[in-house]
């Protein structure tokens, strides 16, 4: 077993590793303390994508993934957070669900995409392209340690085998996923149908979308459609659309 000290040792050299600072984040609008710099939440997301893919496919329909992606991009030019390289992707499953990893990799499922016309699925990769400006994933994972889990591997494989330590790699990824599934909290899930609604508008779509695709996502909340995946990934969704119609007028007045 590792010491407390050695741990003690690994935890603050990977906290100097990652570049630990006070940043102001032009999406919360507040100065934060951000462990996980830019360059290491990427290289978490290009781990953790493909252990994604693996179990739930890209899907091989060209068009869908060419929409997804000329959406994206219009989304991610008018983000806030600029100093990282989006990715969006369809993944071939038929729930009514959409996923986002470190490092910007945004993954819209089969299913979600089918029901959007493009301005819906302009608010739902939006309000995702939302959650990386504001580093709510990059915080999640600070808050489970999954972070320095993954990074103090390499510390942790000393004097074992490449069994254990690819034992090891699996058991991290698997940690970053579960954390990253996890539901938002309100605040959190507010202010990324906030900046979703934002980006969308600024991106030339219409925002008033965001609430007929939480209305749609309702209506098909059946037991024969698999959809509550995204309720428990995505919660509060009759108080979200409350928010939404009352704040989407105010985007019209906004320069």
């Amino acid at each position: 077993m590792v010491s407390f000290a050695r741990k003690s040792f690994i935890f603050l050299f990977l906290l100097l590793l990652s570049g630990c600072a006070t940043i102001y984040n032009p999406a919360t609008q507040r100065n934060e303390m951000i462990f996980i710099n830019s360059q290491t939440e990427a290289s978490i997301g290009r781990g953790v994508a493909p252990e994604l893919l693996k179990k739930t496919p890209l899907s091989k329909n060209e068009n869908l993934q060419k929409r997804a992606e000329a959406i994206g991009r219009r989304l991610a030019a008018v983000s806030d957070r600029q100093d990282i390289e989006y990715h969006f992707a369809v993944i071939e499953d038929k729930e009514l669900n959409a996923v986002t990893l470190p490092g910007g990799y945004i993954y819209i499922n089969r299913g979600l995409i089918d029901i959007l016309n493009d301005d819906e699925l302009a608010f739902v990769l939006a309000h995702e392209t939302g959650h990386v400006s504001a580093r709510h994933i990059a915080k999640k994972l600070q808050a489970g340690m999954a972070y320095q889990l993954l990074l103090g591997l390499a510390f942790a494989g000393f004097g074992k085998s490449s069994g254990d330590n690819a034992q090891a790699i699996a058991a991290g990824v698997d940690t970053v996923y579960s954390l990253v599934s996890l539901s938002y909290s309100r605040q959190d899930e507010y202010l990324a149908d906030k900046l979703g609604t934002k980006y969308a508008y600024k991106a030339g779509f219409d925002p008033n979308a965001a609430v007929s695709a939480l209305e749609k996502l309702k209506q098909k909340n059946e037991p024969n459609i698999k959809v509550l995946e995204y309720f428990r990934t995505h919660p509060y969704v009759d108080e979200r659309i409350v928010v939404l119609k009352r704040d989407i007028p105010l985007l019209y007045s906004q320069k």
